[in-house]
């Protein structure tokens, strides 16, 4: 027992380390969900261990040994840290396991690519809305054209930034309200406010979007930032708050009471107390210090890039980290980003362009011969730059999230993200046109 205390902060130190070596994020969500850590801890039944937290991060620990994924160390880390808590003080309540979940890596990525996918159909409804109003309206990807002048749908508006807040808030609700009346919900009825939250979020971002395009109200405003702050209080804080205390008032649980035994207290079995935490601690410190990242030459050998047909006749290759490929011509740019697998998050242009410093302007879902690719504009002070992208393997080329992972699951060929980019829009649509119609000749499989 007395040495569980450094056995957590051991796990800190780890944490603290892989942040500031950039393996783990470091932006202010995640700073702010560790911060909240604390706060939404509530040891439910005091002086009672278990095995739970355990068992999840030895499975995490073999998952990360299988596949080299970020997400499962940092589970591992997470999972561990809490069984040694928990089984320090007690169990533990369920707010913490949903903030490291929420932290992870792969539900960032995949909130960024879904929540781009909503945000496009957010507008076409929106502009759906204002027509059956009476305007002028009409969507063209994420610009809506109201009364003949465009107003572009920014990020924000569907963004993680305020998605992830939501959540925190609701986590900590979670908390506060369980350590006031003191009871639990059950995990079904924690999911199912889980998915409200989420419909709280996708309802606001509609009204603000219609809110915006109605009163003319630009990105990078004042007012803009204002009216997404009401809105967020409005929409998605205060219905959180009424109904997290409704439900906790009708459906919640008075913890049982255990008693202290060696089959339940983790302080009254030697081997839970010395043995546990150190294996733990010793499979976390394996994987900081020899799984700290993929080098290069492990991704190509067994994740490489696929060679796209319909390249420009005259272009340099180029290889570069974590398997990528860069084709070069004097008037476009072609990047193709082996996927690991189905499992994997991908190196979607909303992410990559974005640390590079440029902002997406227009996006919208272009169609050439049946064939569905994704296309926009980045902008970057006064510099612009068309791009395309979709997910290819040579035989299937889509832009469904669905459909690619489905296929990679089924056993086959390992999909590439595709990334086309020119200064001048004409010459990105004949090379994409090129690359489709040379695919297609070759009877490829398209959706």
């Amino acid at each position: 027992m007395r040495l569980l205390p450094f056995f957590l902060t051991f796990h800190i130190a780890i944490a603290i380390f892989w942040m500031s070596s950039g393996y783990l994020r470091s932006d202010l969500t995640f700073l702010a969900g560790l911060l909240l850590l604390s706060a939404v801890t509530l040891v439910r039944q005091p002086g009672v261990g278990s095995w739970r937290f355990g068992v999840l991060a030895a499975v995490c620990a073999g998952l990360a040994l299988a596949v080299p994924a970020r997400t499962f160390h940092f589970l591992t880390l997470a999972f561990s840290a809490l069984f040694i808590f928990e089984n320090w003080k007690g169990k533990i309540n369920a707010a913490p396991v949903l903030v490291v979940l929420l932290l992870t890596a792969v539900v960032k990525t995949m909130s960024i690519i879904l929540g781009f996918g909503i945000r496009l159909e957010l507008s076409h409804l929106a502009a759906r809305v204002l027509q059956l109003a009476g305007w002028s309206a009409q969507a063209e990807g994420n610009v809506i054209m109201f009364e003949g002048r465009p107003f572009s749908v920014d990020p924000a508006c569907m963004g993680l930034q305020m998605v992830d807040i939501s959540f925190l808030f609701c986590f900590f609700l979670l908390a506060l309200v369980e350590r006031r009346l003191g009871k639990y919900l059950t995990w079904p009825i924690l999911i199912g406010l889980l998915v409200i939250t989420t419909g709280l979020n996708v309802t606001f971002n509609f009204l603000r979007i219609l809110l915006l395009v109605v009163g003319n109200i630009p990105p990078e405003t004042a007012m803009h930032d204002l009216v997404g702050l009401a809105g967020l209080i409005l929409y998605i804080f205060m219905p959180l708050y009424w109904g997290i205390r409704w439900t906790y008032a009708q459906c919640g649980i008075l913890p049982k009471i255990e008693h202290n035994s060696s089959s339940t207290h983790f302080g009254n079995n030697a081997f839970k107390t010395i043995w546990s935490p150190i294996l733990l601690t010793g499979l976390v410190t394996f994987f900081a210090f020899t799984h700290h990242g993929t080098s290069p030459e492990h991704v190509n050998a067994n994740y490489p890039a696929i060679t796209p047909v319909g390249l420009p006749l005259i272009c340099s290759k180029q290889q570069l980290a974590d398997g990528v490929v860069k084709y070069t011509s004097d008037s476009v740019l072609i990047y193709v980003k082996p996927i690991r697998g189905f499992y994997s998050t991908e190196h979607t242009p909303l992410i990559c362009w974005a640390g590079s410093g440029y902002q997406f302007g227009q996006v919208w879902e272009a169609n050439y011969s049946n064939t569905h690719y994704y296309t926009g504009l980045l902008e970057k002070g006064k510099e612009q730059l068309y791009t395309a992208w979709w997910y290819d393997n040579g035989h299937t080329r889509t832009i469904s999230q669905t459909r690619w992972r489905w296929l990679d699951l089924g056993g086959a060929a390992g999909f590439s993200l595709v990334n086309v980019m020119a200064r001048d829009k004409s010459v990105l649509e004949r090379q994409v046109q090129r690359m489709i119609k040379t695919t297609n000749n070759n009877a490829g499989n398209n959706d």
